[in-house]
């Protein structure tokens, strides 16, 4: 029997641009997202992790004591690798997608909308070992 992945809302709705919530990754084999959009969503969303012991502030620009950098991503339905500073971006339409993220020796990650013009982002973690 599978064990229920752990559920981690990283943005919720958000709407402007702007830093995640940071999940602690480093015990979990999957990682996957499921990005939802809404309201013409028009945006640049990119990953982040770091292997660093503590959580770095993914908010904050990367250096030696702020170790983080941007991670890919696979599209589950066209299994299209996405490259973490590119990101995955919309131009007013809506996204519902499922990723999946390499979490080889992550400790943390994050998600960070740099560019933002219209709608509103979701995207929640779900993480298990299965």
């Amino acid at each position: 029997m599978m064990n229920p992945p752990i559920v981690q809302p990283i943005l919720t709705a958000k709407a402007a641009t702007g830093q995640g919530e940071t999940f602690a990754v480093g015990y979990y084999s999957n990682i996957q997202l499921m990005l939802n959009t809404a309201s013409s969503a028009n945006f640049t969303l990119k990953v982040q992790g770091s292997f660093a012991a503590t959580a770095p502030d993914f908010s904050s620009a990367s250096s030696p004591t702020n170790p983080w950098f941007f991670v890919a991503t696979w599209n589950l339905d066209s299994n299209a690798l996405v490259a973490g500073a590119t990101g995955i971006a919309a131009t007013g339409t809506d996204l519902q997608q499922g990723l999946l993220v390499n979490v080889d020796g992550l400790q943390w990650m994050s998600a960070q909308i740099t560019a933002w013009a219209a709608g509103a982002i979701t995207v929640v973690g779900y993480a298990n070992n299965d």
